[in-house]
């Protein structure tokens, strides 16, 4: 009967531990990724999941069916976006400050100056 009840609290505690450390964080990510998305305006500049960066220009929301972006990414050609292709907003990172490469690297490491 023992053996019953440690078999499934084990079970149990796995589970819990499943969701808090690996699906919640997850979940999370993508709560605010959608939150991001929903709160983009014309003129950010965006990155798609298939990599291309490009400015807003419109946001189409249907009757039915998803939300569609419409992004420029270069003078005069225009490409259709779902909302789901949409990774993040790149004109935040703007305001942020780079870090400063003025550190000497250790004895016995070799740093790239150049991509």
């Amino acid at each position: 009967m023992t053996a019953m009840w440690q078999v499934i609290f084990y079970t149990g505690f796995a589970v819990i531990a499943f969701y808090f450390f690996l699906l919640r964080p997850v979940l999370q990510d993508q709560k605010l990724r959608k939150k991001a998305v929903r709160e983009l305006q014309v003129g950010d500049e965006v990155i798609t999941s298939g990599g291309i960066i490009g400015e807003l220009k419109d946001v189409i929301v249907p009757v039915e069916g998803p939300t569609e972006y419409i992004i420029e990414i270069a003078p005069g050609v225009r490409v259709r976006a779902v909302a789901d292709a949409i990774m993040r907003r790149l004109s935040t990172l703007e305001g942020a400050e780079p870090e400063p490469h003025t550190a000497a690297a250790p004895a016995g490491e070799v740093t790239q100056t150049r991509a």
